[in-house]
């Protein structure tokens, strides 16, 4: 179902060490900041969230990991742990401070069959390292906000090898025959991914205390 700012505020924030043994491999994380950036993308697109990642847990019981694949504006497409992710590091001791959704498509089987995983993270892969591209998230943000005052601009938008966010995640499920939150103005951003009536919502997580 839809994803709605009141059905995340009526969840219950979990730590990410207590959530962490939820997470499987294709579930999309679903950000929420207070960051100049993230404020725009939520006003231009009417909503709570500013940023998508996806989720990809690595290993077997000797060596579990769990990684988010994303496009960030000032680094592209990257890897990170998700732990550091959300709780900081040594040398980047501050812990995310917005809100985080984990969200799941119900239209992949839980947990994705292995030759899913291995289409799906391909691309991903295969992708680390491409840029962001700010040039499209500022197209998209023209179309928006001329869509609010009635005017449409012609033609779509269509993702090339730099990647916002949301169309990255978009294109990992793709490869696995998913279509993820088809826009018929040609842009796709996290609200739209939130939108999706086959995306429904796990659990909220929250970074741990400080030890």
């Amino acid at each position: 179902m839809t994803i709605t700012t009141a059905q995340f505020e009526a969840l219950t924030p979990v730590p990410y060490s207590q959530a962490r043994s939820q997470l499987q491999t294709g579930d999309i994380l679903l950000f929420s900041s207070t960051g100049p950036f993230s404020l725009i993308i939520e006003h231009f697109t009417n909503s709570l969230w500013s940023h998508v990642g996806l989720v990809w847990r690595v290993g077997d019981e000797g060596f579990d990991r769990v990684l988010i694949l994303e496009s960030l504006e000032d680094v592209g497409i990257r890897a990170v742990s998700a732990s550091n992710r959300l709780n900081g590091t040594a040398a980047a001791p501050r812990p995310y401070d917005g809100h985080v959704l984990v969200a799941r498509h119900n239209r992949l089987p839980a947990p994705l069959a292995p030759a899913q995983v291995t289409d799906m993270m391909r691309f991903g892969v295969d992708h680390l390292g491409y840029p962001y591209n700010p040039l499209e998230l500022a197209r998209i943000a023209t179309r928006i906000a001329l869509g609010l005052a009635d005017v449409k601009l012609p033609g779509r938008l269509e993702p090339t090898n730099a990647y916002i966010c949301s169309e990255f995640v978009a294109k990992c499920f793709e490869a696995v025959g998913v279509d993820l939150a088809p826009d018929i103005e040609g842009y796709m951003a996290p609200a739209d991914i939130a939108r999706d009536p086959d995306v429904e919502a796990v659990i909220a997580i929250r970074p741990d205390a400080p030890a």
